[in-house]
């Protein structure tokens, strides 16, 4: 490397060191940046997964419920197995997992009643408020039925939103 008493352009510096480990190594930097274009060879496209984009409720499910519930489907989680697996780590900034692998969401419903909240809880849906006049009911849905409920009939959509009642 070299030094002077300049202000270092780090981007400049950085690339130089590159080019001098690269010539060393017997590489060229055009061979390091060609490599680097290449996609990586991904590992999780051996497993069999459930592409939640692909299905046809997949618009009524808020794209970042779909991310964390696609990773936890590529990890192996399932229902038999969320207990172990430590659901709770796949929470995000924006989408929060308990440890049962219940994914806390804001349900848009077209109506909501006592029938529709007969049928939510028959998939296992822990509502925790509902307000009648916007049609929101906030609930812990368990991640492996998020589309079964974005499929009902009442639901509009699935999303994350923090909001008070």
């Amino acid at each position: 490397m070299i030094f002077s008493s300049k202000s270092i352009h780090w981007g400049l510096t950085w690339l130089l060191g590159l080019a001098w480990h690269a010539s060393a190594a017997g590489a060229s930097v055009l061979d390091m940046v060609q490599r680097a274009q290449v996609p990586p060879t991904v590992v999780a496209d051996t497993v069999p997964q459930r592409p939640l984009s692909g299905s046809p409720v997949a618009g009524k499910i808020a794209s970042s419920l779909q991310r964390v519930v696609q990773q936890m489907h590529q990890d192996g989680v399932t229902a038999a197995n969320v207990a172990t697996r430590h659901a709770e780590t796949y929470s995000t900034p924006l989408v929060h997992v308990d440890t049962l692998g219940r994914v806390h969401t804001a349900i848009l419903v077209t109506t909501f009643d006592t029938q529709v909240e007969l049928v939510l809880t028959t998939h296992q849906v822990v509502i925790e408020r509902a307000d009648t006049q916007v049609y929101l009911v906030q609930a812990w849905v368990p991640f492996d039925r998020l589309e079964t409920v974005a499929a009902l009939g009442n639901s509009q959509e699935l999303r994350y939103q923090r909001f008070a009642f």
